[in-house]
């Protein structure tokens, strides 16, 4: 679990001492399995991974609670980055999480694709409860402190240590009674129906797609000037993300951003002079000398039409940032719809970024500002369920915005 889910120790009485079985082998899944089964209702899911450690988002430590009894705390590296028979039994269960979108691409690796959910940090959200982690809304509850002590471990050392399955196992013990504590509180608001809207799109929505350049999001990108130095920052970007998979890596442990950019600026042609920029010193980079080298020798033998542009393709409109600048009326109208919603969602008590992205806020903008559509409603319709707004948001919204729009015109 993220340092930002778990948060800073929270106050509250120290926890009960974890209760836990964990399990490493086939037959201790399948005694998993067979608990599962013999219970009802949701179960409490969490992982653990080795962000910033390994290459990938996979799960390294699943941990599971039904209703009652102790957490059951499951390695899939040991079987082989499998979980057997519970990939389709949780896939049929309802699942409660703390941060769903975190865990679930990692559950989706291991063949676990819920059907339904429910997410006690959404709750907190719609509740407009300003610390939504789970150490502070387990403190804030159930009375219970949390302390933060392993979330940045990491996961994938084998043997895991008990003090660290202590803490997996506090991940998933409580979820039952924050779901007990904090649903009705939504019931009590009437706000139950947009937070179930938000848990079914959550389970619905598809993965995000790739990044069409994703090596565009380089630190410091945007201090190369010339072409031929970004062709340089791709390459390597490419060489250092194929290499980081190959050897199960971050990408940023084996290379890091700030030794692309500056090798991408100089443009070394010898072993010496790579190995002369810092970041590209140690044994393990230094065995990948070669690899380096070659990606800039690729690039640098780049024609013309093969070199990256300047500028990052752009979507339907460009960056917000450049408006005020070039597109004075985007950029007024963007103010007026901001302090619209910021109106809504003070009354609300919630995030202005629960009630509208602020993306598909950008796009019908865009929209509304460069054309002159014939209904105003109408396009602002369209543009936000084409964004895959949902019905509770555009009931909310619609009105705001649309008094937004007046008022832009009205001024024009």
């Amino acid at each position: 679990m993220s340092a930002r889910r778990r948060g800073e120790t929270p106050p509250g009485s120290p926890p009960p001492p974890a209760r836990y079985e964990f399990v490493d082998d086939t037959a201790g899944i399948d005694s998993v399995a067979k608990a599962l089964t013999d219970s009802s209702g949701a179960v409490a899911v969490d992982v653990e991974r080795a962000s910033g450690i390994r290459y990938s988002e996979r799960a390294f430590l699943l941990q599971l609670r039904p209703t009652d009894g102790p957490a059951l705390l499951v390695d899939p590296e040991t079987p082989g980055r499998t979980v057997g028979p519970l990939a389709e039994l949780l896939s049929e269960r309802p699942l409660l999480f703390h941060a769903a979108s975190q865990d679930m691409p990692s559950l989706r690796e291991l063949g676990i694709v819920p059907s339904s959910l429910i997410d006690t940090e959404l709750a907190g959200r719609f509740l407009g409860i300003e610390r939504v982690n789970l150490g502070a809304m387990i403190s804030e509850h159930l009375g219970i402190g949390l302390a933060k002590a392993h979330s940045a471990a990491d996961w994938s050392r084998r043997p895991l240590p008990d003090s660290w399955l202590d803490y997996a196992a506090y991940d998933v013990l409580f979820l039952h009674e924050l779901a007990d504590a904090v649903l009705p509180r939504l019931d009590e608001l009437g706000r139950r129906e947009w937070f179930e809207a938000e848990c079914r799109h959550l389970v619905q929505a598809p993965p995000a797609p790739p990044a069409v350049e994703p090596w565009r999001r380089l630190s410091r990108l945007s201090s190369l000037r010339d072409v031929r130095q970004l062709a340089r920052a791709r390459e390597l970007w490419m060489a250092r993300d194929r290499l980081a998979e190959s050897h199960d890596v971050a990408p940023k442990r084996l290379l890091s951003d700030a030794a692309i950019i500056e090798a991408s600026r100089v443009g070394p042609t010898s072993k010496s002079a790579l190995l002369a920029i810092d970041g590209f010193d140690g044994p393990h980079r230094r065995r990948m000398a070669g690899d380096w080298l070659a990606a800039l020798e690729w690039a640098d033998g780049l024609g013309r039409e093969d070199l990256p542009s300047r500028r990052a393709p752009r979507g339907e409109h460009p960056p917000h940032a450049s408006w005020k600048r070039n597109e004075p009326e985007a950029a007024a109208l963007l103010e007026l719809a901001r302090t619209h919603l910021s109106a809504l969602a003070d009354e609300l008590g919630l995030e202005t970024g629960l009630l509208l992205k602020p993306a598909s806020l950008r796009l019908w903008v865009w929209r509304a500002a460069t054309t002159r559509p014939s209904d105003d409603g109408e396009l602002l319709d369209s543009v936000l369920r084409g964004d895959d707004a949902r019905q509770w948001q555009l009931d909310l919204t619609s009105g705001p915005l649309l008094e937004a729009v007046r008022e832009f015109r009205a001024a024009g």
